[in-house]
């Protein structure tokens, strides 16, 4: 153990924890030791809100289960072949109001989720979600993506766009429960599933304005990349299970996505030139 993990190990001794806001936090694993100890860092340095961190590991044979004795965070076996298996067994297993699962390659910032929490109570909402940066494996900042309001969701879903990341979303667990989980039919969307019904079912959302509160990692070897074209596949026999009709008008709230985020198009471009 290094000197870093030791005193953020000691410093998470529940010392005044009970007037803190709690959520529970799940980590899906599968041999993810090159970036699992920058997630379990990131969830130890949170500030002003008590956490219960459950790893559904998924039989990993790369210290993954190391790093997590290192940590001290409780793991339990999920048997392979899908994540959000792994994530709704770590789910069922949290006594909180609030959850949410964290991928093994992403940060959340400090405040992230005192800041997610204060806004979920202040709003009575069931979903809150803010802004998100981009890392690259290495953990360095290449741009960040503002999320739309509440408001424009429903139209960014019918044309097959999540208007936020997951790591920067919170949910209660009661709208988990009622929402039958994450649908473990699919592999590789259930989370644009899980929201979508979340968003349609009249669940209330709230977004957090400020600085970002949590960092997606972007390289070749995740799931993401590795099965585009899977990906692609499900959402469209997601579109159409739920006769998803797009109308002009949902087209706006792209397009109104899309100027928010401006800045950082000119930002990415510039960024490629030699």
């Amino acid at each position: 153990m290094n000197t870093a993990e030791g005193l953020l190990l000691n410093s998470d001794q529940p010392v005044s924890t009970m007037s803190k806001p709690q959520i529970g936090i799940v980590v899906p694993t599968l041999n993810s030791s090159l970036t699992l100890a920058w997630t379990l860092c990131a969830l130890r340095s949170q500030r002003n809100v008590s956490l219960e961190i459950i790893v559904a590991d998924s039989g990993s044979e790369d210290g993954t289960l190391d790093i997590c004795k290192r940590w001290g965070v409780p793991a339990i076996y999920v048997p392979p072949g899908n994540m959000y298996r792994a994530i709704n067994a770590g789910l069922r297993r949290m006594d909180t109001e609030w959850v949410a699962y964290l991928n093994s390659d992403d940060l959340v910032y400090p405040q992230s989720y005192a800041r997610l929490l204060t806004l979920g109570e202040q709003e009575c909402a069931s979903v809150v979600y803010g802004d998100c940066d981009f890392i690259d494996f290495e953990g360095r900042f290449l741009y960040m993506e503002k999320s739309p309001p509440p408001s424009r969701l429903p139209g960014m879903f019918r044309r097959g766009r999540l208007g936020f990341k997951q790591p920067a979303a919170i949910f209660r667990k009661s709208a988990f429960q009622e929402l039958g989980e994450f649908d473990e039919r699919y592999r590789l969307i259930s989370d644009y599933d899980f929201f979508y019904r979340a968003t349609f079912s009249g669940y209330v959302h709230a977004r957090l304005r400020g600085p970002a509160v949590a960092a997606f990692r972007l390289h070749s070897s995740q799931l993401s990349e590795r099965e585009a074209a899977n990906m692609s596949e499900e959402m469209r026999l997601f579109q159409e299970a739920q006769n998803v009709k797009a109308s002009l008008g949902d087209l706006f709230d792209v397009v109104y996505w899309r100027l928010q985020n401006s800045a950082t198009y000119v930002w990415r471009l510039a960024r490629q030139r030699p």
